[in-house]
């Protein structure tokens, strides 16, 4: 199957709309740091010079960028959602106030440690950097060393071991997560801003091009993800940030993005129900992961239609901290993890 992956930022706008991050806003981290390549003077005879970075291959670069994607996408969610779990408990300030017993956070998974060191290796080959490239190098440190310190304090709390040091060592984790917040708040916002920026420049040239070769399924599916990610940056743009600030969406200001998000979703619905357009394409229609994005394109319509019909009641979400991709719940959350499953049974998809 010819490669159609969606290559645009799944669910950025639904990373911000949904993380609390340190200060319980947008995520973000650091300062910009240039990856510096030392060339090592002949000293000998028999020493060689180290080779100056060369350029990468087109797969390296479409590695590369694959894994800036799932930075967005996977490990800024998980470092958030974990700090918005920590500062659920303890006090968001610089002295540390112990909480009334049992507190925790999420751990991060080794599996995202290990994407950060592929893509460091990466951008390290090339001997000149982007601007994507700068704001990558600029998250990366901090977003390790807050991932490491969270996996400490999810072992230190999992074991109780507070109830054994008073706290002691909680007080000196939490000054390393507070001392990292503001670099990591202003770096992910950095990488996330220039991510988007690529992306949109991708999607669109990807496009372009499917409309040229004549992927009229493949098109109609991009689109659809696409107008998703619109009405996501949208209501981001309204300053709603989470749930509890539904009720005062503009929805008249979103109708036509609303409208158009339904005649997309049936157009959709139709090739879904066409299997020798999909053949044609190589889609696999007896797939779980078929099922999966159609389901997922299902609920994100039933998911839209209910947030403009509380809206319009002025009928709050049920639960802000519940976001189920089966469920339709009529809930800003509800309707990012719609689109994040939708993104992720298209993707499972097209590489069955």
């Amino acid at each position: 199957m010819k490669n159609r992956k969606v290559m645009t930022v799944l669910a950025a706008f639904g990373v911000m709309v949904l993380s609390a991050g340190c200060s319980g806003k947008t995520p973000a981290a650091a300062e910009s740091q240039e990856s510096q390549t030392e060339t090592q003077e002949e000293t000998e005879p028999a020493e060689e010079e180290e080779e100056a970075p060369t350029a990468l291959t087109e797969e390296e670069e479409q590695d590369l960028y694959n894994l800036y994607i799932k930075v967005n996408n996977s490990i800024l969610g998980s470092v958030d959602s974990s700090l918005g779990r920590y500062f659920s408990y303890i006090e968001y300030q610089e002295e540390f106030v112990k909480p009334d017993g049992y507190y925790d956070c999420y751990s991060i998974s080794e599996y995202d440690f290990e994407s950060l060191k592929e893509a460091d290796e990466l951008v390290a080959k090339k001997p000149e950097k982007d601007e994507l490239d700068e704001a990558y190098l600029a998250l990366s440190p901090v977003l390790q060393e807050l991932g490491t310190v969270l996996n400490e304090v999810d072992a230190y709390t999992e074991e109780e071991s507070y109830t054994e040091d008073d706290y002691a060592k909680g007080a000196e984790l939490h000054a390393e997560i507070w001392k990292n917040c503001e670099t990591y708040e202003n770096a992910s916002m950095g990488f996330v801003a220039v991510l988007n920026e690529v992306a949109a420049e991708q999607r669109a040239a990807d496009m372009e091009k499917m409309k040229e070769e004549g992927y009229e399924v493949t098109y109609a599916f991009v689109k659809l993800i696409s107008t998703a990610q619109e009405i996501q940056t949208a209501v981001y743009e309204q300053g709603i940030e989470d749930d509890s600030m539904m009720l005062e969406l503009d929805t008249e200001a979103l109708q036509p993005l609303y409208d158009q998000y339904m005649e997309e979703s049936e157009a959709v619905l139709g090739y879904l129900g066409n299997e020798e357009a999909l053949r044609n394409e190589g889609y696999p229609t007896q797939s779980a992961y078929y099922m999966t994005f159609k389901e997922a394109v299902e609920n994100s319509v039933e998911e839209l239609k209910e947030i403009f019909r509380k809206v319009a009641e002025q009928e709050p979400p049920k639960d802000f901290s519940i976001a189920n991709a089966f469920m339709v719940d009529g809930s800003i959350s509800g309707f990012n993890s719609k689109v994040s499953a939708m993104v992720s049974g298209y993707n499972q998809m097209i590489n069955y």
